[in-house]
């Protein structure tokens, strides 16, 4: 192959997120979130993101009720999802550069079928992905709100959408 001649994509694979991965899972959330997310939040609901989105943070939640999923293109990390509980969206966070090409509903499917995402969930939307969620099935669930910090948009996805598969149980 010349130099001139470009490398076939990679298929995007999602599986659960390994320890080694969570720097560079957390880094692409926090640059992200402070991209897209960040200029319409107060500096308080700032400090509290790049908190919970700390490698450590989230790897000893792993001890507790969350799982995360990783969304990778060869060796790189383009996409994370995490869950708490089963049944709420914590983190969903694609590289700017993949948004628009179905990489976070494609970690949303994995997780589902793999039964690590059951209906109903829920998410605290961003603002400015609130269309992206209604998008894929959430529909609001009540008024936006302010905690923390956050602004935040309460989604509620009642059932999976006929044309995604059902989780396992």
């Amino acid at each position: 192959m010349s130099s001139s001649e470009s490398k076939p994509p990679v298929a995007i694979h999602c599986r659960p997120l390994r320890p080694d991965e969570a720097d560079e899972a957390c880094a692409l959330a926090r640059s992200v979130f402070d991209r897209y997310v960040a200029p319409e939040q107060d500096e308080k609901g700032c400090r509290m993101f790049h908190r919970f989105a700390q490698p450590s943070a989230l790897l000893r939640r792993h001890k507790t009720r969350y799982a995360t999923w990783v969304a990778v293109d060869g060796p790189r990390v383009v996409g994370v999802l995490h869950v708490h509980a089963r049944n709420h969206l914590s983190l969903l966070f694609t590289a700017p550069e993949r948004q628009g090409r179905g990489i976070a509903r494609q970690l949303l499917h994995t997780a589902a079928t793999s039964g690590g995402l059951i209906a109903p969930v829920t998410v605290n939307a961003s603002p400015n992905a609130v269309t992206f969620y209604a998008k894929v099935g959430f529909t609001p669930d009540g008024p936006e709100l302010l905690k923390n910090g956050v602004r935040h948009q309460p989604m509620r996805l009642s059932e999976w959408p006929s044309s995604a598969p059902a989780p396992r149980p």
